[in-house]
């Protein structure tokens, strides 16, 4: 069983933010695979995952301000359009309330360029049809790990991911080849682990059924 971070009540106005927040980033010029990155990568994002009150009730300009310290120009957004960038911010903010999963993990095995190709056949769906198609990305083993993944992502090799976190290099290279299981790991190792990575331990870890 699930266990929500915040109470559903809000999650229309968050969905309804990140949608906004993605689809204007696009607006004005931001590549949407790297924009997406960013955000699933700041403190917005792990905030939201939480619960903050602050991040929940904040506007999708709030976002975008936080995410880029003032180093953007943000226009109105009174007159937005919602076409698929911000169907992908609001339907994946649903189904990250729905799993609890962190949008860096789900972005991991759902990558934000095949959430936006589902477009076209799914953005006048009910969203349970979303729910399900994403569901079998996390029911299909990965070839990699997660932990492999976010360690290429992040230029590292294995010895300086071992240094840098001060963890064995045998043990990166058993929980790399499964031979070790990662989700069992000590909280101390992932803890260091994801620290130098600049994620979330849950995405260290690999998925269960959902």
């Amino acid at each position: 069983m699930v266990i929500q971070s915040y109470n559903k009540s809000y999650l229309p106005y968050v969905a309804e933010n990140i949608g906004i927040m993605f689809e204007h980033a696009v607006d004005i010029g931001f590549n949407p695979e790297i924009f997406w990155h960013t955000f699933i990568s700041s403190v917005v994002a792990k905030q939201i995952e939480k619960g903050n009150p602050k991040y929940l009730t904040c506007s999708a300009l709030d976002y975008l301000d936080e995410i880029y310290h003032d180093r953007i120009a943000i226009n109105n957004i009174e007159h937005i359009s919602k076409n698929r960038f911000f169907w992908a911010g609001w339907i994946l903010a649903q189904f990250q309330f729905l799993t609890g999963y962190s949008f860096y993990r789900i972005n991991l095995h759902l990558p934000i360029k095949k959430v936006l190709e589902l477009y076209p056949t799914l953005h006048e769906a009910d969203v349970t049809k979303f729910f399900d198609i994403a569901k079998t990305y996390f029911h299909e083993p990965a070839s990699e790990t997660n932990l492999r993944k976010i360690r290429t992502a992040r230029g590292l090799s294995q010895s300086e991911l071992a240094n840098r976190a001060q963890v064995d290099i045998r043990s990166i290279q058993m929980y790399e080849q499964r031979h070790n299981n990662i989700n069992k790991a000590q909280a101390e190792t992932l803890y260091r682990i994801a620290i130098v990575l600049g994620c979330n331990i849950e995405d260290l870890l690999e998925p269960t059924t959902l």
